[in-house]
């Protein structure tokens, strides 16, 4: 019961140590499955047909600590709603967008693959899954540029990089002010930026509420 109670108490744990770190990922995780459980049950109510769901549904990835939506979506259809790989990640990957808020690489959550393993064993299966068939795609297309492939996997040196898994996985990257989504594209997703720039977009923060509160009272 106590053990349950930690995946609430507190969002965003200290993470300065292992323990810590074992109850964000933990956390992470048990928030990700729970919210994509239920709206799966909730389109389901209505509608028979799975491969649907992104006509109905988009999961909004805010930075990297909702990153194993990627894999726990996947699950879901591979495990429970019986598809192929194939139309699985094709319905992921209409799902899922993402936004990311600092171009400091230390906060991108990265989890060491013993840990990662270990706790998720079912979601470590797949995003090596998804991290193979990427390496393979990105092999065809720079075939003698092993440095920009290691850059680019979501798995390497033994940790698995949120940030590339949610490049790979969503239709969309923002950033959230002009000159950061800038640096997105030039510096520290240059890579990818230059394979799928139709990814990328800037969304300003708070322009939107703003707009919001002046068009409905001026």
């Amino acid at each position: 019961r106590r053990l349950a109670d930690q995946l609430s108490a507190v969002l965003y744990p200290d993470d300065s140590t292992d323990q810590g770190k074992e109850l964000r990922l933990r956390q992470g995780y048990f928030f990700v499955s729970a919210s994509l459980q239920s709206a799966v049950a909730d389109f389901k109510k209505n509608n028979d047909d799975i491969t649907k769901l992104p006509e109905k549904a988009v999961f909004q990835l805010n930075d990297t600590h909702p990153a194993t939506a990627v894999a726990e979506l996947m699950r879901i259809l591979l495990d429970e709603e019986g598809l192929g790989w194939d139309d699985a990640w094709s319905v992921t990957t209409k799902c899922l967008a993402a936004t990311n808020h600092t171009v400091l690489s230390e906060a991108m959550e990265r989890w060491p693959v013993p840990v990662f393993s270990r706790l998720l064993p079912r979601i470590y299966e797949i995003i090596k899954e998804i991290d193979l068939r990427f390496v393979n795609e990105i092999e065809k297309m720079y075939p003698f540029d092993p440095d920009r492939v290691n850059r680019m996997r979501i798995i390497h040196n033994q940790e698995i990089r949120m940030a590339n898994l949610c490049l790979v996985a969503s239709f969309s990257m923002n950033g959230v002010a002009q000159i950061h989504t800038k640096i997105l594209e030039t510096r520290l997703f240059r890579d990818f930026y230059e394979i799928m720039p139709y990814k990328f977009s800037n969304k300003t923060n708070g322009v939107t509420m703003r707009r919001w509160v002046q068009i409905s009272n001026p």
